[in-house]
């Protein structure tokens, strides 16, 4: 085991919750940049609001969100967008890219109704309901 990796591994223990990922809310995420949004940004009959889990582990994969099979963004560590989508049922999908590609791609299905905000986060590669 090299230094860097020791070192690595030892503060990750020193600071635990630092390192682990952790749901984070809409409220306290950092946006993600219009530079890295894809679609889905116009206001419509409901919206799908996805933060990304904060912390260490991980923080270095870029996620890509999609709707429906489309591109909806590209998330960092602890980012949120929001999402203008139509009521009824939809495909949600998060797969890591870039250097971390290679892992697939997980998909789930949800279903907003005309006026509610959904809210989702992504950890890993998941998809998962949240209460943040």
């Amino acid at each position: 085991m090299n230094i860097l990796t020791l070192s690595a591994f030892v503060v990750c223990w020193s600071t635990v919750a630092g390192c682990a990922p952790m749901p984070i809310s809409a409220e306290d995420a950092d946006p993600v940049p219009s530079s890295r949004l894809y679609a889905f940004s116009k206001k419509l009959e409901g919206e799908i609001v996805v933060t990304r889990d904060s912390g260490f582990a991980g923080s270095g994969c870029t996620i890509r969100f999609y709707i429906d099979g489309k591109p909806a963004a590209d998330f960092h560590s602890g980012e949120v967008a929001r999402f203008g989508v139509t009521a009824g049922r939809h495909v949600l999908g998060a797969e890591p890219i870039r250097m971390c590609a290679g892992s697939g791609i997980g998909e789930t299905e949800a279903f907003v109704n005309a006026g509610e905000s959904l809210r989702r986060r992504i950890a890993g590669a998941l998809v998962l309901p949240t209460t943040f």
